[in-house]
């Protein structure tokens, strides 16, 4: 299963979000970044990327790299228990 992460661009000075952000494939945050820089036509000898691989600083934009929540899995309305929607029918 390939996990899903969103890149947030974050305001260097003031660490608020901009407003601009990317969904990333990738089965790793490093491929993540990999792909973030990709997108930002930047090599990787061209960003500083924080050891714990959640920041990414290059040409004076901050990206925060975080995992996208998946949407739940909806159930079918004949697999719920009648009267408890949220219930699943074992």
């Amino acid at each position: 299963m390939t996990g899903v992460f969103k890149a947030i661009e974050i305001d260097a000075t003031s660490r608020r979000r901009t407003g601009r952000e990317y969904a990333l494939g990738g089965a790793t945050r490093q491929e993540a970044i990999d792909e973030l820089l990709l997108l930002l036509g930047r090599a990787p000898s061209e960003a500083r990327i924080d050891p714990t691989r959640t920041l990414v600083e290059t040409a004076g934009q901050l990206w925060t790299i975080v995992a996208a929540r998946a949407a739940a899995p909806q159930d079918a309305p004949g697999l719920r228990r009648a009267g408890a929607k949220h219930k699943r029918v074992r």
